[in-house]
């Protein structure tokens, strides 16, 4: 079917003559048979001639009350009736004319014989137990060949000639019935041979009595069974006819609408068919019905491999849908030489096993997607097939088999609602809610108006034991004789009035109760605009954070008034979206709308700055679609004094019913009832977030607090005191203890570029390498030299570190120091009694990565004695500012330390931040101090 894929317009052709061509046949089916002349009444062919004309005691079972076990008995309570059909004798069928008193007499000696019956006024078969003695004396005779009637339709043109069921017609209008297996058709081809409004002579055996009958033949209409089972039929031509005409180009949908198309005509015409000549026009209808019949079922069985969803597994065997077609041919070609009609059924029963045991095989590959799709589909048909054998079964093949239709009917059905449900076949069947609300508040009023003015016309009907009252001026008077009769009318008619008018009110109280329930369920019931806007007030109240402000919004609005879909997105500055919040939709499928489309949404708002609402009508053609296609159809912008803060995005109402002017202002005031909580949210997140910023900082203060020495070392030989205060809750200062020899430890003084979280940061990278190098036992120098090529590799190109490095040996009383970009350090010699400034040659950390820094480092050993002093600060302590007298110098550094020599460490160290602290004053502190002092006090 390829080329139909390409050519769809052909199929259509294709579909609408095939259509055309059927419902032809069709349509003068249906006409000839409900124009032919009928008795009104349905019979068959008896199945053996043998008439039994007297009734026969049969054996019952009953307790014995001596032996108190069961004993068989004969009864003529249930017997066998004059009337019934002989159908076999102990399981052995009869035929025509057989001798059943020989046979009897052939029988072993046995107390009981089992005789098998028809009992045509039942249209019942039933077996029953004799004795044999019962069967001594002739109890049959031998029939012409006959029909019995088992169905007189009531007030019918049989029922008022005197038939009655249970009729055996031997003859009609003095043509005797000749053929014994086909009796019924027989019969039937001599009445549709008469005229409608004549009269015809039916001869019937009744009670072992032939009694003729003048039957008035009746045009004939449909009974309303088949009437039933035809319409099925046209179920399944439209929905076949809708799906092909609807979507071509689908293969799937090809198949399944040809496969319902033929077999929606097999069912028109396959129980409306009684021929009273073999014409042309019967070959043509004939072979119209198999072929529709058995190929319909083999396109329904291929289009399941496309439909709801493709088996590739088994479309990948071609011999698959190949089988469903050769059996069909098979079916067909045997249906050709089948003058019982057998194929019809054991075609489409071999079609349905093939499948069944196609999918059992490959039950393993159907997906859970694909047993999702056809769940309603699958379902429907095992109920439909099941409930439609055990009806029919039931009604062996009368009349009343054509209300299954009403079951059948249920397969198309469920085709389209498994369409419609999940859009397949691209197409969408939905009918609008407000449609349907319409259209079933009609039929609810059609109906209680219909059952109530029935209820009221059969009122005066009623027979009413009225008690024998009368009214004696300002009395009631309870009488023991009757009324008279127009004084009981007179109570008939009050009593009839009263009850009208409660019945009346009745059926207006649950006309409304049911049209309550339909309001109800179609959301149509109507809300309080200001118990609504309290309700969205109280909700915006109660929230601070953005989020739960927009959450509580799109969950109340949806709650208030029965939307499917509302969003809601709020902008920071008007220039992006900082949150977003929707209901009716999937968590990815809204990120995604917003993602795409945020900008381009604010971008739009911002140009319509007069509009307080508007249909997404009127935004531009890219962002109508987008919003009409997730099903928005109102945007409410917020705004909070001219500043677009954000948007509210309003889906269609459950009802889907159109929004009123009364809606569009309660949404309007919502918006400016927003606007407000929009702004005060917006604040409350600043508040939050300097919060938090403020105790994440204390926290990282305590961390680098944490990081640098909490215990000064013990070094035999040497006073150690050191301190780093941060400028802010942060800083890029530190110093370190590094000792791993006894009697040796290197001092690390280091300043990272810049201030605050960065500077932080970085001081731990720092702090990081120099502890993991210093493990390697290396010099100052050649600390400094690793520890550039680690840092080269992540500072920023504006970042960089100073750090001073100094070796002390206390046993020998050296200190061997380099410098990388750092300050001076500050030496006192007890010796010369002076301070000097020791300045070697070096960059700065992380400025060089390719040798200037290893050359340009140089490293300095010193040879102290007992009393001398070495002082580390940084550029905060030099270069702190106060009370307009410049920088605090290097000079009240050295004058510090020539004043203090004498204290220990821990005083040195604080005598020079106090006296940083005594220069800055009330002036807030620019940089971080440290400082860190050493002096030699001798082994």
């Amino acid at each position: 079917m390829t080329y139909f894929d390409q050519h769809p317009k052909v199929f259509r052709l294709v579909v609408v003559v095939l259509f055309i061509y059927l419902s032809v046949i069709g349509a003068v089916n249906f006409y000839r048979y409900a124009s032919t002349p009928t008795d009104e009444n349905w019979f068959r062919t008896t199945p053996t001639n043998i008439y039994i004309f007297k009734s026969i005691p049969v054996l019952v079972e009953e307790n014995d009350s001596k032996t108190g076990g069961l004993v068989s008995r004969a009864a003529f309570s249930d017997s066998i009736k004059i009337g019934d059909i002989l159908i076999a004798v102990n399981k052995k069928r009869l035929g025509r004319n057989d001798r059943v008193s020989k046979i009897i007499q052939q029988l072993p000696d046995e107390p009981a014989v089992e005789l098998n019956i028809l009992r045509p006024s039942q249209d019942q078969y039933k077996t029953y137990h004799v004795t044999k003695s019962a069967l001594a004396d002739s109890f049959y005779r031998f029939l012409p060949p006959t029909a019995y009637v088992f169905d007189v339709f009531k007030n019918g043109a049989s029922d008022r000639a005197g038939m009655k069921a249970g009729d055996l017609i031997s003859c009609i209008n003095g043509q005797v019935l000749k053929n014994y297996s086909n009796a019924a058709n027989e019969a039937d081809g001599i009445l549709r041979r008469g005229q409608v409004g004549k009269t015809i002579a039916y001869d019937v055996i009744r009670n072992d009595r032939t009694v003729t009958l003048q039957v008035k033949l009746a045009k004939f209409g449909v009974a309303i069974p088949l009437l039933v089972f035809f319409l099925s039929g046209l179920v399944y031509v439209g929905t076949g006819i809708f799906i092909a005409w609807q979507r071509p180009q689908i293969k799937a949908a090809r198949l399944l609408g040809l496969a319902l198309l033929l077999i929606g005509f097999f069912m028109t015409v396959v129980a409306i068919r009684r021929d009273t000549v073999f014409d042309v026009f019967v070959i043509v209808r004939n072979l119209a019905l198999v072929l529709c019949a058995f190929l319909g079922v083999a396109a329904w069985m291929h289009s399941s491999l496309y439909f709801p969803k493709e088996r590739p597994d088994l479309l990948a065997k071609p011999w698959i849908r190949y089988g469903f077609y050769a059996l069909a041919l098979l079916a067909f070609l045997g249906a050709m030489f089948d003058s019982l009609n057998l194929f019809l059924l054991i075609g489409p029963v071999l079609l349905l096993l093939y499948n069944a045991v196609v999918r059992l095989w490959h039950r393993k590959q159907n997906t859970a997607e694909h047993k999702k799709l056809s769940r309603v589909i699958k379902w429907t048909g095992i109920l439909v097939v099941v409930v439609t054998f055990i009806f029919i079964s039931q009604f062996n093949q009368r009349p009343e088999t054509g209300y299954a239709g009403i079951l059948l009917a249920l397969i198309p059905l469920s085709y389209l609602f498994t369409i419609g449900r999940y859009r397949l076949l691209d197409m969408d069947l939905r009918v609008r809610r407000n449609v349907q609300y319409s259209l079933i508040s009609l039929v609810w009023w059609i109906f209680v108006v219909v059952v109530a003015v029935t209820v009221l016309v059969k009122l005066p009907q009623l027979e009413l034991a009225l008690p024998n009252l009368t009214f004696t001026g300002g009395s009631i008077e309870v009488r023991d004789e009757p009324l008279l009769p127009e004084q009981r009318l007179l109570l008939e008619k009050g009593i009839l009035i009263f009850m009208a008018i409660l019945l009346s009110l009745i059926f207006w109280k649950i006309g409304q109760a049911g049209q309550r329930w339909l309001d109800k369920k179609y959301y149509r019931t109507q809300y309080d605009y200001r118990r609504a806007a309290n309700e969205l007030a109280d909700v915006m109240a109660t929230k601070l954070s953005m989020v739960d402000i927009a959450r509580g919004m799109v969950q109340k609005l949806s709650q208030l008034m029965h939307l499917k879909r509302v969003g809601v997105l709020f902008f920071r500055n008007q220039k992006a979206c900082c949150c977003r919040e929707a209901y009716g939709f999937d968590g990815v499928e809204w990120e995604e709308f917003c993602l795409a489309l945020d900008q381009k949404l604010l971008e739009t708002l911002q140009q319509f700055r007069s509009e307080a609402r508007f249909s997404v009508d009127y935004l531009p053609n890219g962002l109508k679609e987008a919003l009409h296609e997730r099903g928005f159809r109102h945007v409410i912008p917020i705004r909070s004094k001219e500043k677009l803060v954000g948007a509210m995005l309003i889906g269609e109402k459950r009802s889907e019913t159109p929004f009123y002017q009364e809606d569009l202002e309660f949404l309007t005031a919502a918006a400016k009832q927003a606007s407000v909580a929009v702004e005060n949210s917006f604040l409350y997140e600043e508040l939050a977030e300097q919060e938090r910023l403020k105790h994440e900082l204390e926290i990282a203060r305590r961390i680098q607090v944490a990081s640098l020495p909490q215990t000064t070392p013990k070094v035999d030989g040497l006073d150690i005191a050191g301190i780093s205060i941060p400028a802010l809750e942060v800083g890029g200062d530190y110093f370190d203890y590094l000792n791993g020899v006894p009697n040796e430890i290197t001092v690390i003084v280091g300043d990272v570029s810049g201030k605050g979280t960065s500077a932080a940061l970085y001081m731990s990278k720092v702090q990081g390498i120099m502890r993991s190098l210093h493990g390697f036992g290396l010099s100052p120098k050649e600390l400094f030299v690793r520890a550039n090529r680690l840092l080269c590799q992540d500072l920023e190109k504006k970042s960089f570190v100073t750090s001073l490095g100094a070796d002390f040996d206390s046993t020998v009383q050296r200190l061997v120091f380099a410098r990388a970009g750092h300050l001076p350090l500050f030496y006192y010699s007890a010796k010369t009694q002076r301070v000097e400034k020791i300045t070697p040659k070096g960059l700065g950390l992380g400025l060089d990565n390719h040798g200037a820094f290893a050359a340009e480092l140089e490293e300095k050993t010193i040879h102290y004695e007992v009393g001398d002093v070495f002082l580390f600060v940084t550029d905060g302590v030099t270069e702190a500012r106060g009370n307009g007298r410049g920088e605090f110098g290097e000079e009240n550094v050295v004058k510090i330390l020539e004043s203090s020599y004498t204290l220990d460490a821990r005083q040195i160290r604080d005598g020079v931040i106090n006296a940083v602290k005594q220069f800055v004053g009330e002036e807030n502190q620019h940089d971080d101090l440290t400082v860190v002092v050493v002096k030699a006090t001798g082994i």
